[in-house]
């Protein structure tokens, strides 16, 4: 007999209009913990050296939890959870059990490989050898317990308590900020790496308890365990085809920043100037992601194929609408005002008329293949929740193939403009690619 979510659960529109504005105050903190490292810590060859591991630190999160294993285990839990609640704690302790046991092995391996990459740019960056371990060890450890938080912020979006995850996000902001305060004395630099580890373990320290209510077991029913079970399998063969999208997304600036430091100083400057700023609508739309992913998997889960199939594409389409009404007047405004945003926030230091000319030429193209990605994005999530990985895996390989040619052909003509020409418009025939999947997926 099937057990499923009660249907007294928020609706999507209510949930979006709770998570999303909490959402943007957590990461509004995290963009305050960064203003305080520059007042506080300045930009020596430390922190160089810091900022070098702590971006190793953010990409194992995004490798290993935060673009896999969370996307993975939300509709295989939804999938779990619609045939009883006995079944979904099964599937939570096999693959927590999996993955606790696999991830920290993989996240030293991981660093020992960026150790032995950074003895080839900071031989020498000022620190003791007990404090350049330290600091090491501390971004390993960072990125091991934020790597568990992300599996229990999964299980706790599976079953829609979104709220506590994105206000104890906020919280840990403060919660950083104060620790680098009180022991930047006594532990200098490692003060640093020190503080996000404890907003990590506050994090897990709150999330644990509810998620073990959430699923009615209690810590020690979460053993150790290489007993394989109907998600073990799917879990690692998908999460292997997540890292493999999240390593081709990744790849994509690195390739654009490579090519465009061919042509000559500030390029490189430019394109990351730009491309922050056209961050802005991906930001300002991906805080409704996580509920989007887990609706649509609680829909996918259901019983009746023909009857999930119809009111997922009716829930997807209706959200390709909303975005669509509420992001292209915002782009149009973005767009026409584009030179004097590029003004008020760049144009206070030593970035020349002429340099903020330039990336405001930039953001221009970069916006004309906006909406497509904010849609495919969108997309994205609807192939999640159908644990179509693979459609996700070949979109990301197929930008990462061409992406390098298009920048190559459009450099020759139009200099700098031509990567940012690039990135736009290969947006539309991977919304195409995407779109035609998930329309083929559902028929």
């Amino acid at each position: 007999m099937h057990n499923n979510a009660p249907q007294t659960e928020p609706s999507i529109l209510k949930n979006v209009l709770i998570v999303a504005p909490l959402s943007l105050i957590g990461r509004a903190g995290t963009f305050l913990i960064y203003i305080v490292l520059a007042n506080w810590f300045g930009d020596t060859a430390e922190m160089d050296f810091i900022y070098y591991y702590w971006g190793i630190a953010v990409f194992l999160i995004e490798l290993l939890s935060a673009a896999s294993a969370y996307s993975v285990l939300v509709p295989l839990l939804a999938e779990a959870r619609a045939k009883g609640e006995t079944e979904a704690q099964r599937c939570v302790q096999s693959i927590s059990s999996l993955y606790i046991t696999i991830m920290p092995g993989l996240c030293c391996l991981l660093v020992g490989i960026s150790w032995a990459v950074s003895q080839l740019f900071f031989p020498n960056a000022g620190l003791t050898p007990s404090a350049t371990i330290s600091i090491v060890c501390g971004f390993l450890i960072f990125a091991i317990v934020s790597a568990v938080r992300w599996m229990l912020k999964a299980i706790l979006d599976t079953y829609q308590a979104f709220q506590l995850p994105v206000i104890i996000q906020g919280i840990r902001a403060a919660l950083v900020i104060g620790a680098i305060y009180l022991f930047k004395p006594s532990l200098a630099w490692f003060s640093i790496p020190f503080a996000l580890i404890l907003g990590e373990i506050f994090q897990v320290l709150i999330l644990f308890p509810r998620c073990c209510a959430m699923l009615n077991l209690r810590a020690r029913d979460l053993k150790f365990s290489w007993q394989e079970t109907p998600y073990t399998k799917p879990f690692l063969r998908q999460c292997l085809l997540m890292m493999g999208a999240a390593i081709s997304d990744g790849l994509n600036p690195v390739v654009d920043r490579g090519m465009g430091s061919t042509l000559g100083s500030s390029s490189v400057s430019k394109l990351d100037y730009a491309f922050r700023l056209c961050a802005i609508p991906e930001t300002l739309t991906g805080v409704t992601l996580p509920v989007l992913l887990s609706h649509w998997a609680k829909i996918s889960s259901s019983e009746s194929d023909t009857e999930n199939t119809k009111q997922l594409q009716q829930s997807v389409w209706q959200g390709v609408m909303v975005l669509l009404v509420l992001m292209v007047p915002f782009l149009i405004a973005f767009y026409i005002f584009r030179s004097d945003i590029v003004a008020m926030l760049y144009g206070h230091g030593k970035l020349s008329e002429a340099g903020q000319a330039h990336i405001a030429s930039l953001i221009g193209i970069y916006l004309l293949g906006m909406l497509p990605r904010l849609i495919s994005r969108l997309l994205i999530r609807a192939h999640l929740a159908r644990q179509a990985h693979r459609t996700v895996f070949t979109a990301t390989l197929i930008r990462l193939i061409l992406n390098p040619f298009l920048n190559w052909f459009f450099m020759r003509y139009w200099g700098l403009e031509g990567i940012a020409w690039s990135t736009a418009l290969l947006s539309y025939p991977i919304l195409v690619y995407i779109a035609i999947a998930f329309w083929r997926q559902n028929e």
